[in-house]
């Protein structure tokens, strides 16, 4: 049955009405207005809003258009003694499902509340798996099984799966060092929320001097500075119920921040040069690979705008700590790479793994996505080696400890019974460092400064229980 909002100003049919609809099973709240019935619908959407055309102050067809610009889902029904063909095309255009004309015949409204049930209950349908799959395109999109992966998967869906009445969603701030992915998972913000079809901006903030940075994002009025011969709308205005993402935020100037906390408290802006403020509408994204907590401690970045970014914070890990990831990614940009260039993908060989394992990646996803282009445009035949794979990897690895060299060189080999493969050599320090940590492996992976999932591939790989 229907949750039915009725707006009549006649107090005879609005009772008979709602008596009617109510021995048919429905649930109905009755306004006396458009203002009232519009109060009605805000503080919790109906199925069906049944309103008269004719009403004291607002009329039903104000009221239609009203409630389809912030509830698109609720179905109306207009209802009139006065009705003509073209009253009922033009409350179609506006977007009413069916149009009764006065007296009301009992069976003739049961009919149309049901057939308007349909059509809601297929429209949620479709927008439920509208939106499940967007979400899901999105946040697939966003490579890798390992833990602080998934993790940053559940948080993307949640957040984005929230939006405000105006449109706009939660306020994000994405933090993580140089590399690991900040603007894609914005994208994957914006993509899997219901505004995914506004607009996604994304500025550098720290690629534009102040002056041209606040000209881009506030607009500007002709005349406003010299060269300003027309008038130009800034980003946060082209970003109209959409997304904007202010990428190094940490990089902006503490006046031009002081700006930009005005805009994000307020939800309004003021163009370069001019008087009036306008509304601004735009989701904000943010993003930097600095601390910003220590930031405002050293006083370079405004506590208050600090707190008003940080609603919400995603952190972006670093390559090294992904483990297994590294192996997904490098597939994934292998085959991306391979069909840009029009060749076939190539394969890794068990020493190309290790290779890509053992390097600590301070580049983060950005350095292994080259590295892996090098290998699709310079690699021989369809199996990568280490070395196909060792232009990223050939720097020293930040996760290695310093004293790893002269710990190394006190190891002693015996060849004369035969050949050692340097897997065996390199199974056997795995053990001994469990053997050293008393078979805790998070203080053996620290030891041997590798990830806890790089030394659980390792374990598996070499049988070590």
């Amino acid at each position: 049955m229907a949750d039915i909002v009725l707006v009549e100003d006649e107090d005879v049919l609005r009772r008979y009405l709602a008596g009617t609809l109510e021995r048919l099973g429905h649930t109905v709240r009755a306004a006396e207005s458009a203002e009232q019935g519009l109060e009605f619908v805000d503080d919790g959407e109906p199925d069906v809003l049944l309103t008269d055309q004719r009403l004291p102050g607002m009329t039903g067809y104000e009221l239609l258009t009203q409630v389809k610009e912030s509830h698109a889902n609720v179905a109306v029904v207009l209802l009139t003694a006065h009705g003509t063909v073209e009253d009922a095309v033009e409350a179609m255009r506006a977007g009413a499902s069916d149009y009764l004309r006065k007296p009301i015949n009992r069976h003739e409204l049961n009919f149309v509340i049901n057939r308007c049930l349909e059509g809601v209950g297929l429209k949620n349908e479709l927008d439920y798996y509208r939106k499940r799959e967007f979400e899901r395109t999105a946040i697939d999109g966003i490579v890798g099984e390992s833990h602080p992966m998934r993790a940053l998967r559940v948080m993307v869906g949640r957040l984005a799966s929230h939006e405000k009445k105006d449109g706009g969603g939660p306020t994000v701030l994405l933090t993580g060092e140089t590399g690991t992915g900040k603007g894609m998972v914005a994208r994957a913000l914006h993509k899997a929320a219901p505004r995914r079809e506004a607009p996604f901006i994304e500025i550098n903030c720290a690629a534009l001097p102040d002056n041209l940075l606040e000209a881009e994002l506030m607009g500007y009025e002709r005349g406003a500075f010299t060269g300003a011969t027309q008038a130009k709308p800034g980003l946060f205005e082209a970003a109209e119920r959409g997304t904007i993402f202010l990428d190094e935020i940490g990089r902006m100037s503490m006046e031009l921040q002081a700006k930009l906390l005005k805009v994000l408290d307020e939800r309004t802006l003021r163009r370069l040069g001019s008087t009036r403020d306008r509304a601004m509408r735009a989701s904000v994204i943010t993003a930097t690979h600095l601390d910003v907590a220590a930031a405002v401690t050293e006083g370079t970045f405004l506590e208050d705008l600090y707190h008003r970014i940080n609603v919400f914070c995603i952190a972006c890990p670093p390559l090294r700590e992904r483990g297994n990831d590294i192996l997904l990614l490098a597939e994934h940009f292998l085959a991306k790479h391979a069909a840009e260039y029009g060749r076939a993908v190539p394969r890794l060989s068990d020493a190309a793994r290790d290779a890509l394992l053992d390097y600590g990646w301070p580049g983060n996803v950005r350095e292994l996505a080259h590295t892996m282009e090098r290998a699709v445009v310079l690699g021989q035949g369809d199996l990568l080696d280490a070395a196909d794979v060792s232009a990223g990897a050939s720097a020293p690895s930040p996760s290695s400890p310093g004293g790893a060299v002269s710990a190394v060189s006190e190891l002693r080999l015996d060849f004369s019974t035969g050949p050692i493969s340097l897997e065996d050599v390199d199974a056997e320090v795995i053990r001994q460092a469990l053997d050293q940590a008393d078979g805790n492996r998070a203080k053996a992976a620290r030891m041997l400064g590798v990830s806890k999932d790089t030394l659980r591939y390792r374990l598996d790989k070499y049988g070590i229980g």
